[in-house]
């Protein structure tokens, strides 16, 4: 693996916000940045249309925010954007409602020291206003979380990672059918099918607020387009089928909670529809680097916690309508 692109002097570091309607989340998560102690050179926020007055007030109170308005909402594509816009040698990318710790940028810098072949670092992500942290599929354990270690994991979270623009480049940033979820495997597995490490740095932290208003319905479409998508791009037929299934299981289970039947029907018929255009673009991965996506299961995590947690919550909300 040839040395850093920066080698011989620091890295520039460029911030890439997507946003929708969070203004005041937003100011909140530029101060934050503003505030780091590695300086960040350039600030991009890439808006989804919002209508709440955002622009006026990033321009009003950071006017060298580089602003750049969609005429239309295309979500996680806002990504793809700020990130070719950028200049620096790495990206820093994280939600509108994320609240970094000042010293997070560099201590994640710092990583990338230790082995060139280290494409993204991503850290701790906490719930704001209880500190616990965020592990939806279980991958790692308390201990893990409160070390100081770098773990190789098959993804990252998008909030609060640091992503290297020649890899970017070189993968060819994210595709055009992902709206939001699964663009962090997407990334992942294209860097790691070229020899690349993506690592989890829990001793950088960010605090993510998570939006107050969750559109059940939406959040399906879009786990049920980009999974089965990714499937359909990357992984070999039988294992695609196998994860296929499990992801069936969790959307089934999902709808029958959350009522979103017609996000149900329409996520799974949107993804037939649009299967021809993504498998022009299919590329199997090698069976090492499917060894490597599936050290961290992602689809049985879903499978045995997010079931879970789903019958758990609907139990849980069943008994205590009959008490």
């Amino acid at each position: 693996m040839k040395e850093l692109p920066w080698a011989g002097r620091d890295p520039v570091v460029s911030a890439v916000i997507p946003n929708w309607k969070r203004k005041d989340d937003l100011i909140d998560a530029l101060e934050a940045i503003k505030a780091q102690t590695y300086p960040i050179s350039e600030i991009i926020v890439v808006d989804n249309n919002s209508d709440d007055g955002t622009r006026e007030t990033v321009e009003a109170r950071f006017p060298d925010v580089n602003f750049i308005q969609s005429p239309h909402n295309i979500v996680i594509q806002a990504l793809n954007i700020g990130a070719k816009t950028a200049h620096g040698d790495v990206i820093l990318h994280q939600d509108n409602d994320g609240v970094l710790a000042p010293d997070s940028v560099e201590k994640m810098l710092k990583v990338f020291e230790t082995d060139p072949s280290i494409a993204v670092v991503h850290c701790k992500n906490l719930y704001y206003d209880t500190g616990e942290v965020f592990d939806p599929y279980r991958w790692f354990g308390p201990a893990d979380h409160e070390s100081g270690g770098v773990f190789d994991v098959p993804s990252f979270h998008g909030n609060g990672a640091l992503i290297r623009r020649d890899v970017l480049e070189e993968t060819d940033y994210i595709e055009p059918e992902i709206l939001l979820y699964q663009f962090e495997r997407n990334i992942s597995a294209k860097a790691i099918d070229r020899g690349y490490r993506i690592v989890y740095y829990p001793a950088a932290t960010i605090r993510h607020k998570i939006s107050p208003v969750r559109n059940r319905g939406w959040s399906l479409y879009m786990t049920i387009t980009g999974g089965l998508w990714f499937l359909a791009r990357f992984y070999p037929l039988g294992t695609a089928l196998k994860k296929t299934f499990y992801y069936m299981v969790f959307f089934s289970l999902y709808t029958l909670k959350h009522r979103t039947f017609k996000e149900f029907y329409r996520g799974l018929l949107d993804t037939l529809l649009g299967l021809p255009k993504v498998l022009r673009g299919r590329t199997v991965l090698s069976p090492e680097t499917v060894k490597i996506l599936e050290s961290k299961p992602y689809e049985t995590s879903l499978v045995k916690y997010g079931s879970y947690d789903t019958i758990r919550k609907w139990l849980a909300g069943r008994i205590g309508r009959a008490a």
